[in-house]
């Protein structure tokens, strides 16, 4: 780290001849991170309290002129080529940058690894007018967030202008962004891409087939496309169903009803897909073989009758579920999440049929706090199962003399356990009650009358007599 300290400090001294401005950097210690506002070149000497520093970020400038770094291009390669250690990220936040100061940023940045270059909020101006040139920037990661145009996956000329070296990246993210596709030509250059993330944007099918064209990501394995305007669950397997390193696909926050009477059969790579907040009224078919992982959560399911041997997490938080059995075949279940849904009442026989679960989640619920169910969860507590959000978040809400009280807290009597039990005792009761008056009545009857007759049998006797 030293090194890159007396290197950092040759810039600075490089650049002492640039008039300096007002700038504000600061740097945190424990972090190694230094933030600059209204930065630019004009003023770098602001930045040498951060000479430690192992993450930038420069945040509300105006990055549009890069004529400081051709004049100063050499003796800044002389300085730099010392430096050995990576930067773990550099970030431009809430600026307007140029694509020429861009491409030179990369050129100078060219021989330190760098593991994540970082574009939020950035509005980028202007056409390019420089060259790569035969040096591949050491770059692991790329991403824009909520900028203006992607200067270099938009267009093809801009990419060929950077040369090949996005071909090295690992992993590029592009959310909130307004992309509509990527050329099919520069999606093959991604060679060892392995992570994408396209959230946030206004892909569809026919731009999806286009990004996700033959050859394209040869060795993709993460893939994220929440929250764009797909609404073809189909076609969106029949497009990515040859990616045969696929293995995390979020499908989150698009609009699909239904999985029903799909045909497409997903690669056997693919073990966690999530399709929450998708719209599902129904999940028949269409899921993934292999699949490990399924977020299901704030749909519309009411019923699941899936057949998954190797399923070990399953999440249908915020359905419209009434019970949590039957949910089909899934023999490797671990973990099950059910809160938010329409459940009244669980067993501990009904969390038995997964032989493997360890750990549920079923608060956020309008259970009935019935006896039985407020025994059978006690008894769920102590088990070995990891009961997420117990007690606190299992509240009854029927019926209104425990409504809003914690599961955990009602202690119900045995006689308002065993009402109907109480109610037979007390029949049975007052029936021998009425069957002992009665016998005592015709007792006393019979005596009476035979009282009776052995008076009137002695009075006979003694008139005789």
């Amino acid at each position: 780290m030293m090194k890159i300290s007396h290197s950092l400090f040759f810039i600075f001294l490089f650049l002492l001849k640039i008039p300096s401005l007002e700038a504000d950097c600061s740097y945190d210690e424990s972090l190694r991170h230094c933030s600059c506002s209204h930065f630019d070149l004009t003023n770098i000497m602001s930045i040498a309290s951060c000479i430690r520093a192992s993450s930038f970020e420069f945040s509300k400038g105006n990055y549009v002129n890069a004529e400081h770094f051709i004049t100063y291009n050499f003796e800044l390669q002389q300085v730099l080529s010392q430096i050995q250690t990576q930067l773990t990220k550099v970030s431009f936040v809430n600026v307007v940058l140029s694509q020429d100061f861009l491409f030179a940023f990369i050129k100078w940045l060219e021989k330190i690894p760098i593991i994540l270059l970082a574009f939020e909020n950035t509005t980028f101006v202007g056409q390019y007018s420089l060259t790569m040139g035969a040096q591949q920037p050491r770059i692991s990661s790329l991403q824009f967030i909520n900028v203006s145009s992607n200067p270099l996956i938009q267009t093809d000329s801009v990419f060929h202008g950077l040369g090949n070296w996005m071909s090295t990246l690992s992993k590029l993210t592009v959310e909130k962004s307004d992309l509509k596709t990527i050329p099919c030509n520069i999606s093959m250059d991604f060679k060892y891409m392995s992570d994408l993330d396209l959230s946030e944007n206004l892909l569809q099918e026919e731009s999806l087939t286009s990004s996700f064209c033959n050859g394209a990501f040869p060795n993709l394995k993460i893939l994220k496309l929440r929250h764009n305007n797909l609404v073809k669950y189909e076609s969106v397997c029949r497009t990515l169903r040859n990616y045969n390193l696929l293995a995390n696909l979020d499908l989150s926050q698009n609009n699909f009803s239904s999985l029903s009477n799909y045909f497409c059969e997903w690669q056997p790579s693919l073990v966690r897909l999530n399709l929450s907040s998708t719209g599902l009224e129904h999940v028949d078919d269409g899921l993934p073989k292999n699949c490990e992982v399924l977020d299901l959560r704030y749909n519309k399911i009411e019923v699941l009758n899936i057949s998954l041997p190797r399923l070990k997490e399953l999440y249908l938080s915020y359905n419209a579920f009434t019970t949590i059995s039957p949910m089909g075949n899934l023999p490797s279940l671990q973990v099950l999440a059910v809160d938010g849904n329409l459940i009244e009442t669980l067993s501990r026989g009904q969390l038995q049929n997964f032989e493997h679960l360890r750990s549920f989640k079923g608060d956020n619920n309008p259970y009935s706090c019935s006896c039985s169910f407020v025994i059978e969860m006690k008894e769920i507590a102590e088990t070995d199962w990891i009961i997420q959000k117990w007690p606190e978040g299992y509240i009854c809400n029927s019926p209104p003399s425990f409504k809003d009280m914690l599961v955990d807290e009602v202690n119900r009597s045995f006689f308002e356990c065993h009402t109907h039990l109480l109610i037979v005792l007390i029949c049975i009761i007052i029936l021998l009650l009425t069957i002992a008056i009665i016998i005592c009545f015709v007792k006393i009857h019979r005596s009476n009358k035979t009282r009776s007759t052995r008076t009137v049998s002695g009075n006979s006797n003694s008139v005789q007599f």
